[in-house]
């Protein structure tokens, strides 16, 4: 990731959290599953002084995933409604040309 591309996450995953909360909001039904949990962008050798202030914990390097950095999702809601938050942030995201991804946990 070039430093061009870590300065101008903050406004990006700005947009992305905005259109997360109208996704999460319009849907009705909080049923279903809660093992969708996170948008995460993978930043790979990064220093944490290195990374822009974002909303989110940075996960080290792990036996099964490369260090990124897992976005919060500030919306009430665990199951349906959280899948469609986190769906239209990793949706927003991509469109905006950021590589990431969403991460299952589960229970």
């Amino acid at each position: 990731m070039t430093k061009e591309e870590l300065a101008s996450l903050p406004e990006k995953v700005r947009i992305a959290i905005e259109a997360g909360k109208a996704a999460a909001q319009a849907c009705d039904n909080d049923g279903g599953s809660a093992n969708c949990d996170r948008v995460v962008i993978p930043v790979p050798g990064l220093r944490a002084s290195q990374l822009p202030s974002l909303p989110g914990y940075v996960q080290k390097k792990s036996r099964y995933h490369q260090q990124g950095i897992h976005l919060d999702t500030p919306w009430p809601g665990i199951g349906n409604r959280n899948y469609a938050g986190v769906q239209a942030m990793h949706q927003s995201l991509k469109a905006q040309g950021v590589n990431c991804y969403v991460y299952y946990q589960i229970d």
